[in-house]
């Protein structure tokens, strides 16, 4: 028979695993992207990558000035998933940016969107 104290302690070993566990779970959130770009057209890109290397596949989202509404995965371990946006235009090189998945919130609070402008450069 169980005393009471072992009780507790495997009722609290359970609280701290769920606990644990639940912080790693993956997580979806929506997130409203702005892309524009100088000039406009470019063609624009989406990948997740996460800190075990794996990486989805590139994802095109439109052409800027785009504004998109995207489901984003994270693990929810603040930082290990990044988001990478790239813009692409014919005749200039390709610009990128990162967001680690534990800022997009921040950005999200501060501005109501993922915002970015890239000036295109010629190649």
């Amino acid at each position: 028979m169980a005393t009471r104290r072992s009780l507790r302690g495997r009722h609290a070993a359970a609280l701290i695993a769920a606990l644990t566990l639940g912080a790693c779970a993956p997580t979806t959130k929506t997130v409203p992207f702005s892309i524009q770009s100088n000039p406009l057209g470019a063609y624009v890109f989406m990948q997740n990558q996460r800190a075990d290397g794996a990486h989805s596949d590139w994802i095109y989202l439109g052409n800027t000035p785009l504004t998109a509404n995207r489901e984003i995965k994270t693990r929810g371990d603040h930082g290990s998933d990044v988001i990478v946006v790239r813009v692409v235009r014919e005749g200039y090189f390709d610009q990128t940016k990162s967001w680690s998945a534990g800022k997009l919130p921040a950005e999200l609070k501060e501005q109501g969107k993922v915002y970015w402008n890239p000036k295109m450069v010629q190649q």
